[in-house]
């Protein structure tokens, strides 16, 4: 009979077929020798890196402002854009550190950055207000 488990060896994701050898009983005594068994790595399941954040965006009441908010809590650890400059869809905002991990928060929009509100080492909480294109 073979079963397929899924196993974790140092970090590694893998999927192994093992197969039973020899006869099945329901008991069996502490003197007898324990079952074989072999194994056979079917499929080694590679680690998913990290996608990059994408920000949230939010119409404030005079329909042109979009607000760029925190998606997690962290710490702001580098800006990319200053005030003034114009960005596009997929440009990278900041690099902000969660979780133990480097995220970059990247624009879903095209405009220009009107106003920067957090500056590097700030600690940020989730929908935080970070910046604001027009």
């Amino acid at each position: 009979m073979v079963r397929k488990f899924r196993v974790v060896v140092n970090g590694k994701e893998y999927i192994v077929e093992v197969e039973e050898i020899g006869n099945v009983r329901k008991k069996e005594s502490a003197e007898k020798p324990a079952k074989e068994v072999s194994q056979k790595v079917i499929q080694e399941i590679p680690k998913e890196e990290p996608k990059p954040v994408v920000m949230e965006k939010e119409e404030s009441p005079d329909q042109e402002e979009k607000l760029v908010k925190a998606p997690m809590a962290g710490i702001v650890l580098k800006l990319l854009v200053k005030e003034g400059q114009k960005v596009n869809v997929g440009d990278k905002l900041l690099v902000f550190e969660a979780m133990k991990m480097e995220n970059e928060l990247q624009s879903e929009f095209s405009g220009t950055v009107k106003e920067i509100l957090v500056k590097e080492g700030d600690n940020i909480e989730i929908g935080q207000i970070l910046m604001k294109i027009v």
